[in-house]
């Protein structure tokens, strides 16, 4: 206990550095997190003070376990998920094997227009999106018709399509990102290895699907878990686009969270809903990172 006080003491200076970061970490993120907890065991309703507001214990979070609507937001929540993952990944991983490709010139080119989507404002893109998936008018039905004779297909306005309609707008606008992620990964491979391939006789599909894949797992996962997060803190895809409709049915555990602050001044259920989806991503990303970063490690 000593020698570590002395060894404190000794790098006292050092401690000085860094202390601008614990400071702001608490005030912005640790503080936020304590006062978020307390409003789940409150009834406030946004106006007034917190302080004013019921104690309701843990009636807020007592209350989601028979709310049919938060129940279909968290379903709807989790096939956007399924929707989501497995072909953004494999997009991803598609364009980040062409923008690695040896015989592809102009990368930094091509590596800027990938990512353009990411970086295009929700607002925007739902504009793009509205334009193309309207059921009147819309560019895809214009092109369906003309192409094919199919009828209007009413892409936002319809329970079954409006998560698919969500779900392609999200596709389009987080690849690019998750692309370069994949690329990064990919460039780090010894080029060594696929030299050795190479002389073994390995073509371009074998090298890729028996050594490209297999060290690329760890991203791979990276990116799975990452998209997984966002996917359930997002907001902005549903908000411009869809609203949640049509009848809830592309209303998201996190736009429900809105709704329940600010439209219906339910801070308290609002926060109550937070914390339970916070508590599910702890446990999922704890899960992922012990289950497959430690085993790998070992």
């Amino acid at each position: 206990m000593t020698s570590t006080l002395k060894e404190m003491k000794k790098y006292k200076h050092c401690y000085l550095w860094i202390m601008p970061f614990f400071i702001l970490f608490a005030v912005f993120y640790i503080y936020p997190a304590v006062s978020g907890f307390l409003i789940s065991l409150t009834n406030f309703d946004g106006l007034g003070t917190v302080a004013a507001a019921d104690h309701v214990g843990f009636k807020n979070y007592e209350k989601l376990l028979g709310d049919d609507k938060f129940w279909k937001s968290l379903l709807n929540t989790v096939l956007i998920w399924l929707y989501i993952v497995p072909l953004r990944t494999f997009l991803a991983l598609i364009l980040a094997a062409v923008l690695n490709s040896s015989r592809l010139t102009g990368k930094r080119v091509y590596s800027v227009i990938v990512l353009l989507p990411y970086i295009t404002a929700v607002a925007v893109a739902a504009i793009i999106f509205r334009i193309l998936l309207t059921t009147e008018g819309g560019l895809i039905n214009v092109l369906l018709e003309r192409c094919f004779g199919i009828g209007p297909v009413g892409w936002l306005d319809t329970t079954a399509l409006s998560k698919v309609s969500v779900a392609f707008m999200n596709i389009w606008r987080m690849t690019g990102y998750f692309s370069l992620v994949l690329l990064a990964g990919m460039q780090k491979i010894p080029s060594s290895v696929g030299e050795a391939a190479s002389i073994d006789g390995a073509g371009a599909f074998t090298k890729f699907f028996r050594i490209t894949l297999p060290l690329m797992v760890p991203e791979i996962f990276f990116v799975m878990l990452m998209s997984t997060i966002w996917i359930f803190q997002n907001v902005g895809d549903v908000m411009v686009l869809t609203q949640g409709g049509p009848m809830n049915s592309s209303t998201t555990l996190v736009y429900y969270m809105y709704q329940n602050a600010y439209e219906y001044s339910k801070m308290g259920y609002a926060a109550a809903i937070t914390y339970v989806l916070f508590a599910f991503l702890v446990i999922l990303s704890v899960f992922v990172v012990k289950n497959y970063y430690g085993r790998t490690e070992e």
